[in-house]
């Protein structure tokens, strides 16, 4: 196979596809496929090159700054994406940039990865992406389960149940919410999908054996960073919500 600037071009033509039946359809999502194939482009370049520059200094400071750029543009994406009354950013951050880290942290801890650009940037890049989705899932579930229930929560809060207690059953639904689209994947992986890492070896010449291998370890990585993920947003978005005095914020609803 031969992959240059020529088989880019080639590609192209795929998105071309997309940009005549958006205008055939009427449907008006030609200019975001636009910006986004630019988009795509120049931002995969421009971190081709820059991970060209990571790789060849090798500092571990410099890896976990790059790990780090990566959990801040997370968090601002998934903060933004919900429209809430308070900020997301901070939440989101803390959470994905945890749910990272210590993933990332035990699998050194063993010396099953190597402090290694080569590995951490990807995997960290790889669990960012996942926590980022769960992340922004979490808060755009909660804040539609708390203001669709606010009846029943100010009910709950005058018999004299906390605000933990008092929207459990949301807090549940909302974690399960945020976990789903990674555990959709688990169920068919393999079956009707071939994940990105392990494709990716394929290609590059690696047994399929090797391939499945690695793949198994970042699926259960991805498990562990978006499960943190998901579940602290939610326990640090459930606290906006509500006063010390364990009554609802009135400016939530």
């Amino acid at each position: 196979m031969n992959f240059d600037l020529q088989s880019i071009l080639a590609a192209l033509a795929l998105v071309g596809v997309g940009v005549g039946l958006s205008i055939y359809q009427r449907v008006k999502l030609e200019k975001d496929i636009l910006i986004g194939t630019v988009r795509t482009f120049v931002q995969l370049i421009a971190i081709g090159y820059a991970l060209n520059i990571i790789f060849d200094l090798d500092h571990i400071l410099l890896i976990l700054l790059t790990v780090m750029v990566m959990v801040v543009i997370g968090g601002y994406t998934a903060g933004r994406r919900a429209d809430l009354f308070f900020s997301g950013f901070s939440i989101s951050t803390l959470s994905i940039g945890l749910g990272t880290f210590s993933t990332l942290g035990f699998m050194l801890l063993l010396g099953i990865i190597n402090i290694d650009p080569k590995y951490v940037i990807p995997l960290g890049g790889m669990m960012v992406g996942n926590s980022m989705n769960a992340s922004a899932l979490a808060l755009e579930r909660l804040d539609s389960e708390v203001r669709g229930k606010r009846a029943l929560v100010e009910q709950r809060l005058a018999l004299g149940a906390t605000c933990s207690l008092a929207i459990e059953d949301s807090f549940r639904k909302t974690v399960k919410a945020a976990m789903i689209p990674i555990l959709n994947v688990m169920k068919v992986i393999g079956l009707v999908q071939l994940p990105g890492a392990m494709t990716g070896m394929i290609l590059a010449g690696a047994s399929p054996l090797s391939a499945v291998i690695i793949q198994i370890i970042v699926m259960y990585m991805l498990v562990s960073s978006v499960t943190i993920s998901a579940v602290l947003t939610t326990v640090l978005a459930r606290s906006r919500y509500f006063t010390k005095d364990h009554q609802i914020v009135e400016v939530a609803i």
